[in-house]
């Protein structure tokens, strides 16, 4: 089509995957086949000290824009579900006129969210536990609410192993509690919903078209929206639209930013 550039220019395409996610979810089998050696992937649960601390998702946005920095400018931002709104301040955050964000099935963390992840959590480490051991930390201040999760978590490891040094208790649940770092950081209370740019929605998943740039419903399964190659030409087409009209970068190959 006139005025439009390949989504292949040798600038990377950032996007953004949780690495501890069962099942794990990834944009390879999504993305143009030409793009998979020009991908950067941010995993947002590497935040130095998610598992200790709560930092802001802006904070953690001018971390990971610090680390893209030391390549070429990203073409384009990709993530899903509660990565959307770290993505929207990270494009924000990145130097051009604009890095153009697509997100496939955003969803915004409530403040019942943390409260929620900490049950499954805990009951993936013992599905024996009664859920009403499960702490309440809906309404804490967010570094607060950690804390206390984190120590029931620890508690969960030691109840069958009493003897188990503290240190290795940490390091068996620092995975759980880096979920729950970036969950209270995303759920975190906000004027309104995140404006992003564009969406695309798997069957039964919902988006206000007033809060993005454009939003695509596309019928499939959760499961066929990101494991098949089905909203590939879509993702080629907006990505070819937004294609940015200065020269070609040095082109980067796919590395993970930890």
């Amino acid at each position: 089509m006139s005025g439009k550039t390949s989504p292949h220019d040798g600038r990377p395409v950032v996007v953004i995957e949780f690495g501890n996610e069962i099942p794990p979810r990834s944009f390879d089998p999504v993305l143009p086949p030409e793009l998979h050696a020009h991908r950067l992937r941010i995993d947002p649960l590497r935040y130095p000290g998610l598992a200790q601390t709560v930092p802001d998702l802006a904070t953690q946005a001018r971390h990971w824009a610090a680390e893209i920095a030391t390549v070429a400018p990203p073409r384009a931002v990709l993530a899903y579900c509660s990565a959307v709104e770290l993505a929207t301040l990270l494009a924000d955050e990145l130097p051009g006129p604009g890095t153009p964000l697509v997100v496939l099935d955003p969803v915004v963390p409530g403040p019942g969210t943390p409260r929620e992840l900490l049950l499954d959590l805990a009951l993936d480490m013992d599905d024996t536990l009664d859920p009403a051991e499960v702490p309440d930390i809906t309404g804490l201040p967010a570094s607060d609410a950690l804390r206390e999760a984190s120590a029931f978590l620890r508690s969960v490891v030691t109840r069958t192993a009493p003897d188990l040094d503290d240190d290795i208790a940490d390091e068996l649940t620092e995975a759980q509690r880096a979920w729950l770092g970036f969950t209270l950081s995303a759920a975190a209370d906000r004027c309104a919903p995140p404006k992003l740019g564009h969406v695309i929605l798997s069957e039964g998943s919902e988006w206000p078209d007033a809060d993005a740039r454009s939003v695509h419903r596309t019928g499939l399964t959760v499961k066929d929206l990101f494991g098949t190659p089905a909203v590939t030409p879509l993702l080629s087409e907006l990505l070819s639209v937004h294609a940015a009209e200065s020269d070609q970068g040095k082109e980067a190959p796919c590395r993970r930013i930890s």
